[in-house]
């Protein structure tokens, strides 16, 4: 049986938190966007209306500024509070 992969919006990102999402549950979601900014191992999406995503890259990800991208990843803590999502 394969795992089942939410696909989400920025704002529900909160539900997957690793301390909010429960032992049991898994913390791996879908996200949708484009890609507006590369930053060394960081790169931000953009989800429509829906908002932004802060994304820590692998070192081998190959990602390009202004392509629709979609994301599997788990939820993790950035400092400042922020929530996001890595490949």
């Amino acid at each position: 049986m394969s795992l089942q992969t939410p696909r989400v919006l920025p704002s529900h990102l909160h539900a997957f938190h690793p301390s909010s999402a429960g032992p049991r549950s898994t913390h791996t979601v879908r996200l949708l966007g484009t890609v507006s900014a590369l930053r060394g191992d960081t790169a931000t999406i953009t989800c429509g209306n829906h908002g932004d995503v802060t994304l820590i890259l692998k070192p081998d990800s190959h990602l390009q500024m202004g392509k629709l991208v979609e994301i599997v990843g788990k939820v993790a803590d950035l400092e400042g509070g922020q929530v996001s999502s890595f490949l």
